[in-house]
C-alpha cells in the first residue's frame, strides 16, 4: 500500500506497474496483519515510539517476519527504530550504480 501511494496521486501507471511487478516477484513475501501478533506488535511500537500507524505496522510486520532488516526513505521512522537495522533506499541505490 505505502508503495503505490505517489503513483496513484501521481497518476504514473507505469510507476504503478513497476511497484506491482516488484512486490509480486518471487523475492518478495505479503503477510497478513494478524490481529494477535503483528497488530498489538504495532500497538506497542507505536506508543513507545511515536510512529505513524503505517510505519508501526510496517515495523512490527519486518519483526514478526524476522527481517534483517527495513529498507525504506523515511528518516523520521529510522530515527526512530532500534528494533531493526534501518537501510535507507536511497543510499542503497547509490550504492548499487556504476
Amino acid at each position: 500500500m505505502e508503495l503505490l501511494v505517489k503513483p496513484l496521486r501521481e497518476q504514473d501507471d507505469w510507476e504503478r506497474e513497476r511497484v506491482n511487478a516488484v512486490c509480486g516477484g518471487f523475492n518478495v513475501r505479503v503477510l497478513d496483519l494478524d490481529r494477535y501478533r503483528i497488530a498489538p506488535m504495532a500497538t506497542d511500537l507505536r506508543a513507545d515510539h511515536g510512529l505513524s500507524l503505517t510505519d508501526a505496522t510496517i515495523v512490527a510486520t519486518a519483526l514478526h517476519a524476522n527481517c534483517d532488516v527495513l529498507i525504506g526513505n523515511d528518516e523520521r521512522c529510522a530515527r526512530r527504530v532500534r528494533e531493526i537495522p534501518y537501510v535507507y533506499l536511497d543510499d542503497l541505490v547509490k550504492e548499487m550504480q556504476p
